[in-house]
């Protein structure tokens, strides 16, 4: 794609959003229970000969994510005029840049094809699988599941079909033995070709959606607990039997524990006394609690768990923060912080207890561990749509797309033709990528006419695909087997195939279809306004300076204040000298004395003009503070100063120059709404701007009485 055409894209999608972001400060929630339903078509404003309803605004507004949500009619009045006019003003740079036949140009009719190419595809995938697939993994995640699994692997070196009849049989052995009583733990033990899970009979960790292969994933959550495949699972590794052992909502639980090791000094018999003294004391009540906690000289801060935690726990990294580990954690996703999954012990420990409750004796390689159960949080359906999302365009979509793809493109005709397929991949060296420059030498010109593959817009021969295979640079290094020879005729195919599937995309959703006008609108938008105010906004001295000079009072230096302050490295001298300014020595003079900041001696402490922003010191001043006052001592660079307020400075009005600064900004803003203002009002001669007044007052006086009433 065209630069031009990708900042044409990233321009439209911002649009409307800078457009809802500018009322935004003012916006309210939305009233759930309306006092009655408004059409959309409901028209609040005319624009020349289009109509602004109700329902376009709307679907601008809620733009804005915090207001997803929220009805147009449930805001404010003022904050909805606002927000029309904006919108107004937007449709009139639409009509402009439509007058001026900007959407006829031929360099904004490529980036128009390419901005529809882009969110056809992927509104065209959205719909035919993303949303389903999103939120069928969203309900997933709210459910984990025990599993376990027995592979019969697909062999290394199997190509075609006929090499993975045996891993198929095989695996249908399996599901006769699994029917006729075998134990499943030991047929995974003694045949699982996966050996890292075979040796624990073939169990998981506790999965959820979007934590195991797809294959395996769909199955598992298709059986209930207790039940087996009924026939063998295929992917790519091979064919898999589940299981579902158990099957329990999600949870994140909170935790902290405290581990006690055997170590020098502390055998594993001390180690258990000493678990077993730490439970009698969380066994008591708080205040023979308190007193077991002064026998044993530990401080006390009201939560026990903690206290012991600090005092006695081996796993000094938490015991710092009262044994918490530093997040929650859920069975199948382990530690949220970082993913790290607990021993299995460990975790059934957790899971066995209920909010509040406090383990006894918990063994695990690591040590004892004595655990509380702090508290649970059950997985929120409306969270798990957003991690589903990520999950799935992560691990998911890539399959998915192609899966559907292929789907249409057989639909459609797209497909080899067998039989000079083969012909093809005799004459090809298969060992061999498209880089060498030998491969296709034994294509021979009777061959090149063969048909290879078939289209809608005409078949490929095999001259033509071979012609492609060497000259084109999004193919180079392909491997010249099958698999090499799919992606490369999916590289020419898929295109158009996706071309096809999209081209009446804007007649089956309507969605779609506005979607494809306000993308279109803010690319013509960005065109009109790049030329009337964008490519106009300059910085001009000349006007720069009368823009200052009828803003002055803008341009004034920040209030500030004159101190005098005696620095001491003391308290105690601190508050000696403090004090003795209170009953009247001048503090100038103690500073010129006393003061142990470097330097300060010889101006005996005056500070001028201090700004409140900058200095720490100039922030003690409030606005009761009087002229004279004494303030501190109070900590102040790792010693205790004492100040004297001795008045304020007076704002200064700034030069043009001294300005420059903070007007550069100003005055291009200013003259972004000059040229914007200039603009539009003489589209507006052309484009009559009419707000609905009647219609505005109706729907703003119910909505008013609606807020009143609730």
């Amino acid at each position: 794609m065209t630069k031009s055409a990708m900042t044409t894209i990233r321009v439209a999608t911002l649009v409307l959003s800078v457009l809802v972001l500018t009322s935004g400060a003012s916006a309210q929630k939305a009233k759930k229970n309306a006092s009655r339903v408004i059409a959309p078509s409901t028209v609040l404003a005319t624009v020349g000969s289009e109509n602004v309803t109700l329902g376009d605004v709307e679907r601008a507004f809620q733009k804005n994510l915090t207001r997803r949500e929220t009805p147009f009619a449930s805001v404010p009045r003022d904050t909805a005029m606002e927000f029309l006019r904006l919108y107004t003003n937007y449709r009139l740079k639409v009509a402009d840049a439509k007058d001026r036949g900007i959407h006829k140009d031929s360099a904004v009719k490529v980036d128009l094809a390419n901005n529809r190419r882009l969110l056809s595809e992927t509104f065209f995938y959205d719909k035919a699988v993303v949303d389903k697939r999103v939120e069928l993994l969203a309900q997933r995640r709210l459910k984990e599941l025990k599993i376990g699994i027995i592979l019969s692997a697909i062999p290394d070196h199997a190509t075609r079909q006929w090499d993975t009849t045996g891993s198929r049989l095989k695996a249908e052995r399996f599901i006769a033995a699994l029917n006729a009583g075998a134990d499943f733990e030991k047929l995974a033990r003694d045949s699982s070709d996966d050996k890292e899970t075979a040796k624990d009979g073939g169990m998981l960790p506790w999965i959820s959606g979007g934590t195991i292969i797809k294959a395996v994933e769909d199955e598992a959550y298709a059986l209930k607990p207790g039940q087996a495949s009924p026939k063998p699972v295929t992917s790519r590794f091979g064919y898999f039997i589940v299981k579902v052992l158990r099957e329990e909502p999600r949870e994140q639980v909170k935790f902290r524990h405290i581990l006690l090791q055997a170590k020098d000094g502390r055998d594993s018999v001390a180690t258990d006394a000493l678990a077993d003294s730490l439970l009698q004391i969380l066994a008591l009540k708080p205040a023979q609690q308190q007193a077991a906690l002064n026998a044993r000289r530990v401080t006390s801060t009201g939560d026990v768990f903690a206290d012991l935690a600090q005092a006695y726990s081996d796993d000094k990294a938490s015991a710092a923060k009262g044994g918490f580990l530093g997040s929650t954690y859920s069975r199948s996703g382990g530690m949220e912080a970082n993913g790290q999954r607990l021993v299995p012990a460990f975790e059934e420990a957790i899971f066995q207890l209920k909010d509040g409750q406090i383990s006894g004796k918990v063994k695990t390689l690591f040590g004892t561990h004595i655990i509380v159960h702090d508290s649970t949080k059950r997985a929120d359906a409306s969270v798990e749509r957003d991690a589903a999302k990520r999950t799935y365009r992560r691990l998911y979509f890539e399959e998915d797309k192609r899966m559907v793809l292929d789907s249409v493109k057989n639909a459609l005709g797209y497909r080899w033709v067998p039989e000079a397929l083969a012909m093809f991949l005799e004459a090809i060296d298969s060992t061999k990528n498209t880089q060498d420059t030998t491969w296709a030498r034994k294509v021979t010109p009777f061959m090149s006419d063969k048909v290879i593959y078939t289209m809608p817009r005409g078949p490929i021969t095999i001259g033509q695909f071979t012609d492609s295979l060497r000259l084109r640079i999004d193919m180079r290094g392909f491997t010249l087997n099958r698999a090499g020879l799919d992606r490369a005729i999916n590289k020419i195919g898929d295109p158009l195939a996706l071309e096809q599937a999209t081209k009446d995309l804007e007649v089956r959703y309507p969605d779609f279809a506005s979607l494809m006008q306000e993308f279109n609108d803010g690319i013509l938008l960005f065109k009109v306004e790049e030329k009337e105010v964008w490519s106009k906004l300059r910085f001009d001295t000349v006007d720069a300076r009368a823009f200052y000079d009828t803003t002055r009072a803008r341009w004034m230096t920040e209030a500030k204040v004159n101190l005098t302050e005696c620095y001491l490295l003391n308290d105690s001298l601190a508050k000696a000298i403090a004090e003795r300014a209170r009953k009247g020595e001048n503090l100038a003079t103690l500073a010129a004395e006393y003061t142990q900041r470097e330097g300060a001696r010889d101006r005996k402490g005056s500070l001028l003009a201090q700004s409140p922003k900058s200095s720490k010191l100039a922030q003690r001043v409030t606005a009761t503070t009087k002229v004279g006052d004494i303030i501190g001592p109070f900590p102040s660079d790792a010693g205790w100063s004492v100040i004297r307020y001795d008045g304020p400075v007076a704002p200064q009005q700034k030069s043009f120059d001294d300005a420059l600064t903070e007007l550069a900004p100003a005055y291009q803003d200013a003259l972004q709404k000059r040229l914007t203002e200039a603009w539009l009002s003489g589209v507006r001669v052309k484009h009559p701007v009419v707000y609905n007044t009647k219609t505005i007052d109706g729907i703003w006086t119910a909505s008013k009485t609606s807020r009143s009433k609730n």
